[in-house]
């Protein structure tokens, strides 16, 4: 009598443990399907890197150190959205610099994987003039990938979607084509950082630098 006692508390417990288990197991495949949802929202096909500047004047943008050549610092009144932009100003001749420029290592400096988007995606920036307008915005864009190996692409006044001036912000758009990263000794799948090469002299206000899907 003893041992049927316990082979029932035994078979009662295997019950409520298996119903338990039913339950956590549910739950947890709820949470996990409402965070991949949360995390593909920006994404171009599987890419979800997609903000390289929003707002913050963080550890993964720089600028170089000729004080002489060019400064950067971060705005707040003069933004394009957000609560933060980049003011840059620069004249490499005046200074005597070989060479200045600015990066953005986002997504904390981890590599990126590029391999999936060269063909459908476009960096896109706001840019706003300090003072005045101008047309020729005298800078280069690159990627650089984490051997060394960088590809860059000038500015041209077509990549603009207008004039800049001091009043409306300006989209800039370049296609990733035109960096033609697949036929270079390009590492696609670990991608370090987005730079702009400055030349000539500028002083601007820059920010919204993001990956979007071309139309």
């Amino acid at each position: 009598m003893r041992k049927t006692y316990l082979h029932i508390i035994c078979l009662c417990s295997l019950v409520l443990f298996n119903f338990s288990c039913k339950d956590i197991v549910t739950v947890q495949k709820l949470d996990l399907y409402d965070e991949k949802l949360a995390v593909d929202t920006n994404s171009i096909n599987g890419f979800n890197a997609t903000t390289i500047f929003g707002d913050d004047y963080d550890k993964s943008v720089w600028v170089s150190p000729e004080v002489e050549c060019v400064q950067m610092r971060s705005e707040k009144t003069n933004v394009y959205s957000g609560n933060g932009a980049l003011k840059v100003t620069w004249n490499k001749i005046a200074g005597g610099c070989k060479w200045i420029g600015i990066g953005f290592g986002w997504n904390n400096w981890m590599a990126k994987d590029m391999l999936d988007i060269t063909q459908i995606a476009a960096v896109e920036m706001q840019v706003k003039a300090v003072k005045g307008s101008f047309k020729n915005l005298p800078v280069a864009f690159a990627f650089e990938d984490y051997s060394g190996v960088q590809a860059y692409y000038g500015f041209r006044y077509e990549l603009a979607a207008g004039e800049f001036n001091d009043k409306t912000w300006t989209a800039v758009t370049i296609p990733l084509s035109k960096f033609e990263l697949d036929t270079k000794d390009f590492n696609l799948e670990k991608v370090k950082q987005f730079v702009i090469q400055l030349e000539g002299d500028g002083d601007i206000y820059l920010d919204n630098i993001r990956f979007i899907t071309l139309k």
